[in-house]
């Protein structure tokens, strides 16, 4: 009986001590790298992919626009022509 309880505690002293703290930490690590790797990661590029599109769409948006205000311009010019001439 002796013997069962001094085995007990060698193998209490062992997952307490601080080398079982390393390792868990250790597990911890590898669990969250691994969390991060299957499910935030492909999350972020999605995201990120959605970004873009989002970013595209609003350029050409832009870029239409600018057009109109180009030619609107270009009108107020010509008309600006014609009032300096009849000046």
């Amino acid at each position: 009986m002796e013997e069962k309880a001094q085995l007990l505690e060698l193998i209490l002293s062992a997952v307490a001590g601080p080398a079982s703290g390393v390792a868990v930490a250790l597990l911890c690590l590898g669990g969250f790298g691994w969390f991060l790797i299957k499910f935030l990661l492909p999350q972020q590029e999605r995201q990120l992919d959605k970004v873009l599109k989002d970013s595209a769409e609003d350029r050409k948006l832009f870029e239409r626009s600018v057009g109109v205000v180009s030619r609107r311009l270009d009108k107020i010019e010509e008309d600006l022509v014609v009032i300096k001439t009849k000046l």
